[in-house]
C-alpha cells in the first residue's frame, strides 16, 4: 500500500440520484426493525467513480498494489462496509450505510484483497479477504449512526489518511523465500491488522513481490557498477550517460503507478549511499 493524494470527487456523487439514494438509506434506518438490511445501493458503481479511482491508483489495488486491470474488473471497495460488519466471526448490521457513496470511503480493490477466498498463508490455509471486516482498537467505539465514525480508532490503513510506509515494511535481501514478505513496522497495530484483513501475506502475492524485488535489485546493482565506473573515470561522458540511463531505468520501479512501488521505494532508499554517495554533513 502507498500513500495516495485524494482525487477530486466525481460529479455524479453530488447529483440528485446520489442525494436521493443517501436519503433513502437514512430514512430506512431511521425506522429500522433491527434485522432487515437495506441493499439498494447503486451510485457507487457509477462509471465516473470507477474511472477516477483507476486514474488515481494507476489501475492498482489500493491495498496490495497489484495491477488488476489486465486480468479482472475493478471492485469498488467500501473501506467501511456499507451493509454489515463482521465482528467476532459474525456479520452484524447495520454497517456504515451513510457512507455507501461517500467519496473517501470508496477504493479500488482486487478480488483477493476484497473478497473472502481460500488463501495459502504462512500460518495456515484459510479463508481470508476484507469483505465486511473493519477492525477497531475498541468495539465500544463502533459507529452505528452518522457521525459516530469520527470517534472510532480504526486499525485498517487508508491510502488517503495514513502513511503506510510508517506501518508496513518488506523483507528483502535474505536470498530466501522470505524475500517479498511484509510485516508490521515497529509493531504497528494498523500494519498488523491490514496485513491480516487483506491477506497481504498470501502465497501468490508474496511470490509476485519477490519477483519484482529480484528485478529491482539486479537493476540497482548495475547502477552501483555504473557509478563506480564514473568515479574512476569522471571525465568520460559515455560512462556518465550510462549511469544516468541506468538510474532512469530504476525510476520505473518507484513510480506511483508501478506495482509494489512502496516496497521498491524502501529498497531504493536503502541503496541511497551506493547510488549517489553519502550525504554531505550540514
Amino acid at each position: 500500500m502507498r500513500r495516495v493524494k485524494r482525487p477530486a470527487a466525481p460529479t455524479s456523487l453530488s447529483q440528485k440520484k446520489a442525494l436521493d439514494e443517501r436519503q433513502a438509506a437514512l430514512d430506512f434506518y431511521a425506522a429500522w426493525d433491527g434485522t432487515t438490511k437495506y441493499d439498494d445501493y447503486k451510485v457507487y458503481k457509477n462509471p465516473d467513480i470507477r474511472a477516477e479511482l483507476e486514474k488515481a491508483f494507476g489501475g492498482k489495488c489500493a491495498y496490495c498494489e497489484t495491477y488488476y486491470a489486465a486480468t479482472q474488473p475493478v471492485a469498488i471497495e467500501h473501506y467501511r462496509p456499507k451493509g454489515e460488519v463482521t465482528i467476532g466471526g459474525k456479520r452484524v448490521p447495520p454497517g456504515y450505510y451513510w457512507l455507501a457513496s461517500e467519496w473517501t470511503n470508496l477504493l479500488p480493490s482486487c478480488t483477493d484483497c476484497n473478497s473472502p477466498r481460500k488463501q495459502d498463508l504462512p500460518d495456515d490455509t484459510r479463508t481470508a479477504g476484507k469483505a465486511n471486516a473493519f477492525p477497531l482498537a475498541s468495539e465500544a467505539s463502533r459507529a452505528t449512526t452518522p457521525g459516530g465514525e469520527k470517534r472510532e480508532k480504526r486499525l485498517l490503513l487508508h491510502p488517503y489518511l495514513d502513511y503506510p510506509e510508517k506501518h508496513l515494511e518488506f523483507v528483502w535481501g535474505t536470498g530466501t523465500v522470505d524475500d517479498g514478505w511484509v510485516r508490521p513496522r515497529r509493531g504497528s497495530a494498523k500494519g498488523e491488522a491490514t496485513i491480516a484483513v487483506c491477506a497481504l501475506q498470501r502465497r501468490g502475492l508474496r511470490a509476485a513481490r519477490r519477483d519484482r524485488l529480484l528485478d529491482l535489485v539486479a537493476h540497482l546493482e548495475t547502477v552501483v557498477e555504473a557509478r563506480e565506473n564514473v568515479a574512476r573515470h569522471p571525465d568520460d561522458p559515455a560512462l556518465l550517460a550510462q549511469y544516468e540511463r541506468r538510474l532512469a531505468e530504476v525510476s520505473r520501479f518507484v513510480d506511483d503507478h508501478a506495482p509494489y512501488s512502496a516496497m521498491c521505494r524502501q529498497v531504493v532508499i536503502s541503496y541511497h549511499d551506493r547510488l549517489f554517495g553519502p550525504k554531505e554533513p550540514r
